[in-house]
């Protein structure tokens, strides 16, 4: 440790110090003790922010073994709650796919309703497909880069 508290094997640049105002530091305390059946996703996020907070800045790797999750998190929620603070720990609305339309195809609108929903199901189905391909390369680079694997890979017919 050096004469300011902190690990001296640290890596990466020096952490701000994360202070809470009282306030601050009452709503952080209330969401991080909701019942289980409440939002636990900022109950953690909370917890991580309460971890953080003093002015000696503990490690990132201390505060994510402390609670069991990933250095990244840890990180994640830090860095939101100092740019945006309380606020920053709330969910955002998702974005969720856009939908495409007749324009975006380059097609005349689409007037009937089946229509669009056709098309939406084409898109979702396009979306489950690029997904099964996603884990489908994964799964075959993970076989050809194991050492213990002594036979090659079979494709199907």
């Amino acid at each position: 440790m050096s004469a300011a508290g902190t690990s001296a094997s640290r890596r990466g640049p020096k952490l701000p110090p994360l202070l809470l105002s009282p306030q601050e530091h009452t709503t952080l305390e209330r969401w991080a003790h909701q019942p289980h059946t409440q939002g636990q996703a900022q109950a953690l996020r909370a917890r991580i922010v309460l971890a953080c907070a003093g002015p000696q800045t503990p490690p990132i790797t201390q505060v994510a073994a402390q609670l069991h999750v990933a250095a990244d998190t840890v990180r994640k929620w830090r860095r939101r709650f100092l740019a945006e603070r309380l606020n920053g720990l709330t969910d955002k609305p998702h974005h969720h796919a856009t939908t495409i339309t007749a324009a975006a195809v380059g097609r005349a609108p689409l007037q009937a309703p089946g229509q669009r929903a056709e098309l939406r199901n084409a898109h979702r189905r396009i979306t489950r497909l690029q997904t099964e391909l996603a884990i489908h390369l994964r799964a075959a680079e993970l076989l050809a880069n194991n050492p213990h694997t002594t036979e090659t890979p079979r494709t199907t017919r």
